[in-house]
């Protein structure tokens, strides 16, 4: 689906640096891509996932529907910083890595994605306490 989307990404990601600075289309696809990491992937389908999981994990229903409503709450009372902090990684991590060889990109991106899972596991992963209601 990514090729359909970013035609020519394998190109510009297999030609050398010297082409890759006179390739402004393959610029501007490496661009959209990154753009379509941080502002679409990341926000809308990365942390809702992640907090869902986290919720069935340390949850007190078996409900599906209850751990994506809560893992959805978090995420919406989380989503400044985590979204501060997503951005500051990814947006130049995805630069380089949109630009690597296609064979290196995805053992460079496994690389990225485990150090920022567990930095984000370290963040979110535990239980957090209750609070208790106030009248």
């Amino acid at each position: 689906m990514f090729r359909k989307w970013f035609p020519g990404m394998d190109r510009f990601a297999n030609a050398t640096m010297a082409e890759k600075i006179k390739d402004v289309p393959g610029m501007l696809s490496a661009v959209k891509q990154v753009g379509f990491d941080v502002l679409v992937h990341m926000p809308f389908m990365y942390f809702p996932t992640f907090y869902a999981i986290k919720e069935f994990v340390h949850g007190h229903s078996w409900n599906p529907t209850d751990w994506v409503r809560d893992g959805c709450t978090k995420y919406y009372h989380n989503f400044s910083k985590d979204f501060t902090a997503m951005f500051q990684l990814w947006a130049p991590a995805d630069a380089v890595l949109f630009s690597l060889p296609m064979w290196l990109r995805m053992p460079c991106r496994h690389v990225v994605s485990f150090g920022w899972t567990a930095y984000l596991s370290f963040l979110r992963g535990g239980i957090q306490a209750e609070h208790p209601k106030t009248d």
